[in-house]
């Protein structure tokens, strides 16, 4: 299982427009003239930094000129600033000079895990740096937000503060490193003044490569081991990072990880996270769903000393989880999913047990004609509501060709792009709530279609196919559904269904065993396998459809 090359996971760059980047930041910074607010403070920190990002991977002239807001914001940020300070800042921003189009990447920490800038701040506090001088490295994406915060944490220590990013290079497994000439004088003028160096990234992830070859370029440039500090997220087990010889080389340099416990709502009390709320909703483990746990996004509930119970779920800081918390009020305000509330550090909160969440999950037992009709509503208003521009699904057609090979299929799928929106991309039986009242709400309807899995932005006929393998639909049933769909939109989905069930029952399938082979030796790998097992068995059928048909 190891060694298959799945693919799973899709490309984060997306192109967009300079100047509307630029608008968005200053128009984040106008908003803080008036009223400013941690949240908004924030708000602005975090594109600030995407702006930065894009700008030095382009070598824009105006990088510098960002990077120093960059710096100026993480400053007031840290210091809570008032409302009256921020007209040079939002000036500065609309003097910038910026490329017609940039290529930005969602930071996944502050998107998707909950990863607050303030745990780097935090976290300098508590690392020991003898010398009065320190050099910080960003690695990009979320690096470039990170040292920020890092640097203004350095300067309200009183330390004399030197800031720059870079963009490692090569396979994940074996990245490499290299500064600019102006970057390489920056590094040359900090070990001389007997600097200390701190690289800051996320990570670390799968290999390591990223820190490790920071690490080692500065090593390189004349800094000595003792001084180069890896300031991560968490603590790696060294022994499991896939980069070449990485255990000993990790070992050479210090590192310091973050606070584990994440901000969050001070209602947000017992984490029922990673897999832990199928407990809470499911009488036997032996009916709890499979789920890779270490990518769930963080679910809290509160106690009853705090009102009515909620449920507390990470949509991400910012505007990544403003648009989270969009899509979901969206769905609630048609009636097809509970109502939220807007909570603290990128979470939305619902009721739990009074409220109209309270009832049981679904399962593909429960399927009729009543919620084959309710589904098939559900993704007309899908259609309407969330619809996008999209030239083309190659990266899907790649996907599920290339899935499809390694799994050993002989299978031609063909992806017809129709009627492109923000798909739900989880159409799973548990994902739909049955209320006391009878109602049949949807769970989990603004996050998965737009995160870092496929399938991004792609037809509706995604979730149409989700919903017929997932309710493991027989021929006629999905027939009637496809008929209802078309009733609720217009839109006949039954001439191009095929090549979408195909790509979804391979994306699964490839998900279910990539995450049982991350989860090797847990009791959450039978029930990966189990899944992924479901998902080649359609793909069977179809195969065995296909050459009986030839």
């Amino acid at each position: 299982m190891s060694a298959l090359n799945l693919l799973v996971f899709r490309g984060g760059q997306r192109r967009v427009s300079g100047p509307e980047l630029k608008a968005a930041l200053a128009g984040q910074l106008e908003l803080l003239c008036s009223r400013s607010s941690d949240g908004a403070l924030l708000a602005a920190l975090l594109l600030a930094g995407e702006f930065e990002c894009s700008m030095a991977d382009a070598d824009s002239v105006g990088a510098h000129a960002i990077e120093l807001l960059t710096d100026r914001i993480a400053e007031k940020f840290l210091r809570h600033e008032p409302a009256s300070n921020f007209q040079s800042l939002t000036d500065a921003a609309r003097a910038v000079p910026v490329c017609e189009q940039l290529s930005i990447s969602t930071p996944e920490g502050f998107a998707y895990y909950a990863l607050h800038p303030l745990a780097y701040a935090d976290a300098l506090h508590r690392i020991s740096v003898s010398a009065d001088s320190l050099m910080v490295v960003g690695i990009r994406t979320i690096g470039t937000t990170l040292s920020a915060v890092t640097a203004a944490a350095a300067r309200l220590r009183g330390m004399e503060v030197q800031r720059i990013t870079v963009r490692p290079q090569g396979h994940p497994y074996n990245r490499r490193s290299e500064f600019s000439v102006q970057q390489f004088a920056i590094v040359r003028h900090a070990i001389s003044s007997n600097a200390t160096f701190a690289i800051v990234d996320e990570g670390p992830g799968l290999s390591g490569s990223s820190f490790l070859s920071v690490a080692e370029a500065l090593e390189q440039a004349g800094a000595p081991r003792e001084k180069i500090i890896l300031l991560a997220s968490h603590e790696p087990n060294i022994d499991a990072l896939c980069a070449s010889d990485a255990a000993r080389r990790w070992q050479r340099f210090r590192c310091a990880a973050v606070a584990a416990e994440p901000r969050r709502p001070v209602q947000a009390v017992n984490f029922i996270g990673a897999g832990q709320w199928r407990g809470r909703l499911l009488s036997s483990e032996s009916k709890w769903p499979a789920s890779w746990t270490s990518f769930e996004r963080l679910k809290y509930l509160s106690t009853a000393e705090h009102g009515g119970p909620r449920l507390f779920k990470f949509a991400g800081l910012g505007h990544y989880g403003d648009q989270v918390l969009e899509r979901e009020e969206k769905v609630a305000e048609g009636g097809f999913g509970p109502q939220l509330r807007h909570e603290s550090d990128g979470f939305v909160s619902y009721l739990w047990i009074d409220g109209e969440i309270a009832g049981r999950p679904m399962s593909a037992n429960n399927v009729s004609r009543d919620v084959l009709a309710r589904m098939a509503e559900y993704c007309a208003f899908r259609l309407h509501a969330f619809a996008v521009d999209l030239s083309d699904l190659n990266a899907l057609q790649q996907m599920a060709e290339h899935n499809l090979h390694e799994l050993k299929f002989d299978l031609p799928v063909v992806l017809r792009l129709e009627r492109a929106v923000i798909a739900d991309g989880r159409m799973q039986p548990h994902e739909w709530l049955l209320t006391r009242e009878g109602r049949l709400l949807k769970t989990d309807s603004g996050s998965h279609g737009d995160d870092h899995f496929f399938p991004g932005a792609t037809d509706i006929a995604w979730d149409l196919a989700g919903a017929i393998v997932e309710w493991r639909l027989e021929e006629q049933q999905a027939k009637e559904f496809l008929d209802l769909y078309f009733r609720a939109s217009g839109d006949d989905a039954s001439d191009r269904i095929d090549g979408f069930i195909k790509a979804y029952a391979v994306f699964r399938c490839a998900y279910c065993m990539m995450a049982a082979n991350a989860m090797r030796g847990s009791d959450e790998q039978s029930r990966l396998e189990h899944a992924a097992a479901g998902y080649r068995a359609v793909l069977m059928r179809m195969e065995a459809r296909s050459l009986s048909a030839a």
